[in-house]
């Protein structure tokens, strides 16, 4: 591998606290056995579960064919399967989040992975490299269209900040001014895919006489 900085792991587990683990080795293996690098005491877990691995083709995690299996993103996965930027790994009752260093080496890792506690988790994620987007860790089928991308990714680059309908225009339309209806429709649209109960909206939130934001943690 290249120099440059070390991968960060931030592993979290039901009543216990969060923990960081700078993955320098070129492999790192998981499961309940204590001679793991990573040890999950949990009856789910396999002897020996999964491995971390690390080459000149990037970072990457395999399932070592464990009885319960080895989940990202919400995904069980079949052998190895590519890390990208705060993929989230769950093996027993352990959710490992990978923070790839190309992204976090021009700055300090998001306060939702430092500061994270229980009740605040991201519940909605989108990845803008892969199009994708996860809400409670599950990938989201079929894929937004277009437009329906370009308000979420607007809105998810400032979560939590109210984005008024003219920034709406500009950024999603390339106009200056729009008709308001029309956003209107593609908020209507967007909410039909990402909220459970889109008349109730838990991530797509209105700001009366202002504009839209985004919540994405489990608390408002």
């Amino acid at each position: 591998m290249q120099s440059g900085p070390a991968p960060l792991l931030v592993v979290r587990r039901q009543d216990a606290a969060a923990i960081q683990i700078e993955w320098t080795q070129p492999s790192l293996t998981i499961g309940r056995d204590t001679s793991n690098d990573i040890v999950i005491d949990h009856p789910l877990a396999s002897r020996r579960h999964a491995r971390l691995e690390r080459d000149d083709g990037g970072y990457s995690v395999r399932d070592l064919d464990s009885t319960n299996g080895t989940y990202v993103n919400g995904e069980r996965i079949e052998g190895v399967h590519a890390l990208h930027n705060q993929d989230r790994i769950w093996v027993a009752d352990a959710e490992i989040v990978f923070n790839d260093p190309e992204a976090t080496q021009k700055g300090p890792l998001p306060l939702e992975i430092l500061k994270r506690v229980r009740g605040t988790e991201e519940l909605l994620r989108l990845d803008s490299r892969a199009k994708e987007v996860y809400v409670q860790g599950k990938l989201l089928e079929p894929p937004l269209t277009v437009k329906e991308f370009q308000l979420l990714e607007l809105l998810y680059t400032h979560k939590g900040q109210v984005i008024s309908k003219d920034e709406i225009a500009r950024n999603v339309w390339d106009y200056e001014v729009y008709d308001y209806n029309a956003i209107d429709a593609l908020v209507y649209r967007l909410r039909q895919r990402i909220e459970a109960d889109p008349g109730n909206p838990r991530y797509l939130v209105t700001v009366r006489g202002f504009g839209y934001k985004l919540v994405t943690q489990g608390e408002t």
